[in-house]
């Protein structure tokens, strides 16, 4: 077997094993809740997943009543997407294709769902422009992404501050270890080189004609929940105070936003 080879099997393996203990329902119950928050859910909504990988969020949003599309450019994962829906009975539209190239028509899905992928593609301007083009007006467009402000990450293993590096140095430093430490990356050959701050793709998506919130704007103080509960009674300075905001951004590990598409509806 080629090196390429094996990584390429390692990969596969890792996310097989991470695709099975992290299937945490209740987390993706929260990402409905939140979502129902900016617009609320109705059984014949349409939700594309892009990037599905092997399509457990899409198969768990069909088993909450939502009909569910997915894309991967993997083949294999979208294969085991398949293979494991038909298993139950179920069948999503599932196909292989590039997130800057979706093949559907405009205005199709009433949610876009876009978790941990702007980060891993060559264009994630033209990503968005795709997704807000077969999203319809009043639909919501979801995603999570790279922070570049938190000085921890999860794309580069063992490599704290990662984020900071000055972008010319990031890439030669993500070549070498890329090339010799590919367990660094979890064996993919597309690892993260984008990295994002929330106002910055609030300004992006502003020009698409979006209302835009993150996680933040939609916690309820019922959402917080053991440590959490001791700033119940803060919520809103953080939420509404533009320093305490910031702090908020350093804290978040990730960049979440929802989005509203603006228009009138069909």
């Amino acid at each position: 077997m080629s090196h390429q080879a094996e990584n390429r099997q390692k990969f596969l393996d890792y996310n097989a094993a991470r695709n099975v203990s992290e299937r945490r329902y209740d987390g993706f119950r929260n990402e409905l809740k939140y979502v129902s928050r900016v617009k609320a859910l109705s059984a014949n909504f349409k939700l594309l997943d892009i990037g599905c990988g092997p399509g457990l969020f899409t198969e768990f949003c069909m088993e909450n009543g939502l009909e569910g599309a997915g894309i991967d450019f993997d083949g294999r994962l979208i294969k085991n997407a398949k293979e494991r829906l038909e298993k139950r009975g179920m069948r999503a539209l599932f196909s292989v294709g590039r997130a800057e190239e979706l093949p559907y028509k405009e205005g199709v899905f009433d949610v876009c769902v876009a978790n941990s992928l702007l980060e891993h593609v060559q264009d994630w301007q033209k990503t968005l422009r795709e997704a807000t083009r077969v999203l319809k007006a009043g639909g919501v467009l979801v995603f999570w992404t790279t922070n570049r402000l938190h000085p921890f990450q999860h794309e580069i293993n063992h490599f704290p501050f990662y984020p900071w590096i000055p972008g010319t140095m990031k890439k030669r430093i993500l070549k070498k270890i890329t090339e010799s430490h590919p367990s660094m990356v979890n064996y993919t050959e597309h690892p993260a080189i984008h990295w994002f701050t929330y106002e910055q793709l609030k300004a992006f998506l502003n020009g698409l004609g979006y209302k835009i919130y993150t996680r933040l704007d939609l916690i309820e103080r019922s959402d917080l929940k053991g440590w959490k509960a001791a700033i119940k009674t803060g919520l809103f300075w953080v939420q509404n105070i533009h320093i305490f905001r910031y702090l908020y951004y350093f804290y978040s590990s990730d960049v979440s936003v929802y989005a509203m598409k603006l228009g009138r509806p069909s």
